[in-house]
């Protein structure tokens, strides 16, 4: 090849280079603000259902209060006996009712179960007998929370409080607060968490009591998740479901308010809560597309040039030769350009320490390559050949006497699998060299990979260190890469601490 073909094809390589590393710097900074942005949006998202539903739960328990205290008044101002309605009667009862409000309805119900006093004036005569409100205190019981029923007298969603009367230890009739179901619209109207949000009022034994938007008619919940599971773990928390009212997914708060027979749920609209991560998902796709757009215009620019200079190059003489050599040169050729960026790394002035993690990462991925292109091992590489001499480097660069014992099965690594192994190895190496054997110039590391019926491999990595006192955080930046490491393995990873430090990780090898 002319001296001028290899600087025409040395530029190309170059900036093909820097084009792949601009490009994958940008996804990379695109996926963290997308990540970011997303756990924020659920933060911000469990943090405004919560609210709501505590919302939910101070109205509730004002509802119940003022209720509780209206029925004494009435029952108060009943006197010793119930007879029939009379205007001063009419009177007194309106005077224990003036202060709730409009849409509340005052009544008192007789013995036989016949309504003979209201706040209502066009009230007709209307029987209780059936209703439970009535039936439950005949019945022996105090005080009563309806579940959601349907007024008799203006077809209108209610729920009911009610108060057993007695004279002379005899029961004498009902007092009965109702509520309007659409007491919740101004709660609905606060939260403001979108059209397909709900705010509710249920009871402990899954009745519901009110919902705004309002239901179709009464609902029994008891078989939904919320009573067979969460409430049974904690009395607050948030899960997402889907609603046996109408069927949508919500994002779901729950409240149960004490000293009440009440739970206060709010759910939001997903479409609401995920909204912010749309946008920026929608920004980020557009980003994306632009700098996909300039790429591949100048891969295809770049690509033109090495074509016309490709004209003046020799082919090899065989298919297979040529594919093993170019095979090879590449291999080779990242493993000089990794260290051709850790010598700009040390070249630039960054903080030693920085750059000595930086620079030991980058000589496992070199390392890999080093294996593949040395030994011809392009279809995998041997964990047997590859393991102890990548190891014995890590240990030798630290210049203490440390053993290390190796535990091998005859294990290929595929080569889209070498890379994050042998990171995920240096991770480990690195970590033991720096905390296991503080005040100790000698140790042990083990290493033992074995193979598993089901395809995948354990790698356990073993000091005779310090140890831990408990679970690593994960807020670390090694203990992230070995976390991120391991999920590219497709793998799942644990500590122990048995005389030292274990790393015990199953992961797939194979290509």
């Amino acid at each position: 090849m002319a001296p001028a073909d290899k600087r025409s094809s040395s530029v190309g390589r170059a900036a093909f280079a820097v084009i792949a590393l601009m490009f994958i710097s940008l996804v990379a900074v695109l996926s963290i603000w997308l990540v970011s942005s997303y756990q924020t949006t659920l933060r911000r998202g469990d943090e405004r259902v919560t609210a709501a539903s505590k919302i939910v739960a101070a109205n509730a328990t004002w509802l119940n209060s003022l209720a509780r205290e209206t029925l004494h008044r009435i029952d108060d101002s009943l006197g010793a006996d119930i007879p029939s309605a009379n205007p001063n009667r009419v009177r007194d009862l309106n005077a224990a009712v003036a202060d709730l409000p409009p849409q509340v309805g005052a009544y008192v119900i007789d013995a036989a179960g016949q309504t003979v006093f209201s706040n209502n004036p066009n009230i007709g005569a209307i029987s209780a007998t059936d209703r439970d409100y009535f039936v439950r205190l005949k019945n022996g019981q105090e005080e009563y929370a309806s579940a959601l029923l349907v007024s008799r007298s203006s077809q209108r969603q209610i729920f009911v409080f009610s108060r057993r009367l007695e004279r002379d230890g005899k029961f004498a009739g009902a007092a009965v607060i109702s509520f309007d179901a659409n007491i919740l619209r101004p709660v609905w109207d606060t939260v403001a968490m979108g059209n397909n949000s709900t705010v509710s009022l249920l009871r402990r034994d899954g009745q519901l009591v009110a919902r705004h938007p309002e239901p179709d008619g009464p609902v029994n919940m008891r078989d939904y998740v919320l009573f067979t599971d969460y409430m049974r773990k904690a009395t607050a928390g948030i899960y997402r479901s889907t609603s046996p009212v109408d069927g949508e997914d919500r994002l779901v708060a729950y409240w149960i308010i004490e000293r009440t027979p009440f739970v206060a749920v709010a759910s939001a609209d997903i479409d609401v809560i995920m909204q912010p991560f749309w946008q920026d998902a929608q920004t980020a796709a557009l980003i994306l597309a632009i700098a996909i757009g300039g790429v591949l215009a100048a891969w295809l620019w770049i690509s033109n040039l090495i074509r016309a200079d490709a004209l003046h190059t020799r082919q090899l003489a065989e298919a297979v030769q040529m594919n093993s050599t170019l095979m090879r040169e590449i291999h080779h050729r990242v493993k000089n350009n990794l260290q051709t960026v850790m010598a700009l790394l040390r070249l630039q002035g960054f903080e030693s320490a920085a750059v000595e993690k930086l620079n030991e990462r980058i000589s496992a991925m070199s390392a890999v390559h080093e294996q593949m292109y040395g030994f011809d091992q392009f279809t995998g590489i041997s964990a047997r050949e590859f393991i102890p001499s990548f190891v014995k480097r890590l240990v030798d660069v630290h210049g203490r006497d440390i053993a290390v014992e190796f535990d091998l099965d005859d294990v290929t690594i595929g080569p889209d699998k070498a890379t994050p192994f042998a990171l995920l190895l240096n991770e480990l190496i690195a970590n033991s060299m720096k905390y296991a054997f503080k005040g100790r110039e000698t140790g042990k590391i083990s290493i033992i990979l074995r193979k598993v019926d089901d395809g995948n491999s354990v790698l356990t990595v073993a000091d005779d260190g310090v140890g831990f006192t408990s679970q690593p955080n994960g807020t670390g930046m090694g203990t992230r890469l070995i976390g991120a490491f391991v999920a590219q393995l497709q793998g799942k990873s644990e500590y122990r601490h048995l005389a030292g430090t274990q790393f015990i990780a199953t992961v797939s090898l194979s290509a």
